[in-house]
């Protein structure tokens, strides 16, 4: 092999020699189309409610044009509302005029109740658009805290135990959402090994791809909703009359939200289960690990069905 000149130090036979023939991947047609499209390259994305994240341009939220006009006209509402409306201390609180309340209600302060459920909705609103982001690609940002990313989901102080996040041995603190590229291999992967386990915890839908409509919930079922709360927000309604209207199918969000991440922690652990069962059946065809677990790692139930695995 010949070296070549660094300039200034001559010839150094630690540099790669120029006639190395370097391995290379195999990728097919499709994938070197889609990368060298740029459709695949991150980007700048503004969500809904304005919030800046980076997307997959060749990727889409179904939802967004439908979760961009109730965002819009939320925002319109809230725009006409006067600086301390929400203020914790009600002798504080702004007086909201008739105009921005509407169906006739007089300009008055509004009540912590109400001023509870109008966070409660915006927020949801908010996480529904969050998760559906992270399900479709517009949202990949990693978080250094994913949790903060939630508006009403986990706010158990403001809200109450039922936004509670459901949590799992892996996400003691509340199961964290992954960005598409591991969201869609865990629904893939659930999909598969749910075909074969009968003890794959999963919801109410059916099919042969039920496992994946579960964990994807939100964005495959969440349209009809979403297109109720729209014909809402299009209607005259002041922010009272519009949080009255829309409070519980807002809630039927929220346990959309809810059921996904259920569904996604559960299939977190069953897939890490099936990757070390399939990792100790492996080891034991090596006699020294097999060894190792046999004799001290496993337990004897473990043990009994392991040792079925020939040499």
């Amino acid at each position: 092999m010949s070296t070549r000149n660094i300039w200034g130090i001559g010839k150094d036979i630690l540099n790669f020699p120029t006639d190395i023939v370097p391995v290379s991947s195999q990728m097919s047609d499709t994938q070197k189309n889609l990368i060298n499209s740029g459709l695949l390259d991150q980007v700048d994305y503004t969500d809904p409610w304005g919030r800046t994240t980076k997307s997959y341009p060749g990727l889409q939220n179904p939802h967004n044009d439908v979760l961009t006009q109730i965002a819009n006209g939320w925002n319109s509402r809230m725009s006409v509302m006067p600086d301390g409306w929400n203020d914790s201390t009600y002798a504080n609180r702004a007086v909201v005029d008739t105009s921005a309340l509407g169906n006739g209600i007089g300009s008055r302060k509004l009540t912590d109740t109400e001023v509870k459920d109008i966070g409660f909705v915006e927020g949801i609103l908010k996480d529904f658009t969050h998760l559906t982001n992270r399900q479709s690609g517009m949202d990949l940002t990693e978080y250094t805290n994913p949790s903060s990313m939630w508006s009403a989901m986990g706010n158990t102080s403001k809200f109450g135990s039922m936004v509670s996040l459901p949590t799992t041995p892996s996400f003691p603190t509340g199961v964290v959402v992954p960005q598409i590229t591991n969201y869609l291999g865990v629904a893939r992967t659930v999909n598969e090994i749910g075909q074969i386990l009968s003890n794959v915890p999963k919801g109410y839908s059916s099919g042969p791809c039920k496992f994946i409509e579960d964990i994807m919930g939100a964005l495959m079922k969440g349209g009809s909703i979403l297109n109720d709360i729209l014909n809402k927000v299009l209607e005259v309604l002041g922010i009272l009359g519009l949080v009255n209207a829309i409070i519980g199918m807002v809630k039927m969000l929220m346990n959309m939200i809810l059921e996904d991440l259920r569904t996604l922690g559960s299939a977190i652990e069953r897939m890490k289960q099936a990757a070390l069962s399939g990792l100790l059946e492996a080891l034991m065809k090596d006699p020294c690990m097999r060894y190792l677990i046999t004799a001290g790692l496993a337990v004897a139930g473990t043990v009994a069905i392991l040792k079925t695995t020939s040499l």
